[in-house]
């Protein structure tokens, strides 16, 4: 089941807008044998403020929190918790090539690929999945985020799903599609139940995978402006095996002057 976010300030995207993952040639393996997206636990990010309450606090209120002995244990915890429920898989939207995000991405920057695919595709990918997916742009905005207590005039109330869909400015580069799988229910029960931190991060799978088919969510697949001839090759020879015709697979020209 996907479910679409559409908060009014945020203009929904078009079924072909372009959207893009910037990966290792490994997980472009993977992708292919395995026919799964992979969701990653949000506390395996290296953002620490990764689907965090603590996004919509600024440096004054936390430094209050931590330096409280009495509250402090328990800020900790709830900061944990909120990550420990949130599975996330980004994409990049553009309609051309980020040469940031081929560096950021990209361990190895002569064995690089960047899948190219759709909004409308990867939709049609995930709306069949038994998981309650979401989808939504990630807003910069963080300060604006919430919604206003009444009689409160500097008071907000935030949701599991504010928390997921916003992020720092200083991120803003990323324009970032995520779609998420966020069970509320069982992070509730989960702090009901007074569950210790560590306990849930061996107990919680730091990974779902999902159903897809590549030949059908792929668009394009782009081999790194600095790949040799041998590995364009051999990524258009795997790529065929998977479905993916070579006409698909292109090396990328965002250095190429003739």
């Amino acid at each position: 089941m996907l479910m679409e976010q559409k908060e009014s300030k945020t203009l929904s995207s078009k079924e072909n807008e372009q959207i893009w993952r910037y990966i290792d040639f490994s997980k472009y393996i993977d992708l292919l044998i395995t026919s799964e997206l992979h969701f990653a636990r949000a506390d395996t990010f290296e953002d620490p403020f990764e689907c965090s309450f603590s996004l919509f606090q600024d440096d004054n209120v936390r430094r209050t929190f931590l330096n409280n002995a009495n509250i402090k244990e328990q800020y900790i915890q709830l900061h944990n918790f909120c990550q420990l429920f949130a599975y996330l898989n980004c994409w990049h939207i553009n309609d051309v090539q980020s040469a940031a995000l081929w560096k950021l991405y990209s361990e190895n920057e002569y064995e690089t690929i960047a899948i190219q695919s759709t909004f409308g595709k990867l939709k049609s990918e995930l709306s069949s999945s038994q998981y309650r997916i979401h989808i939504s742009k990630i807003h910069y905005d963080p300060e604006n985020a919430g919604t206003p207590i009444p009689g409160n005039p500097t008071g907000k109330s935030f949701t599991g799903i504010d928390k997921i869909t916003y992020k720092r400015k200083s991120f803003e580069h990323e324009k970032e599609l995520r779609t998420f799988i966020y069970d509320a229910d069982d992070e509730i029960k989960a702090i009901e139940s007074k569950y210790e931190v560590e306990q849930l991060k061996i107990q919680r799978p730091n990974n779902i995978r999902i159903k897809i088919n590549p030949s059908k969510l792929i668009e394009n697949v782009y081999v790194g402006p600095f790949s040799k001839d041998w590995f364009v090759k051999l990524v258009e020879n795997v790529s065929c095996k998977f479905g993916i015709d070579k006409n698909r697979v292109h090396r990328s020209n965002l250095y190429g002057l003739y």
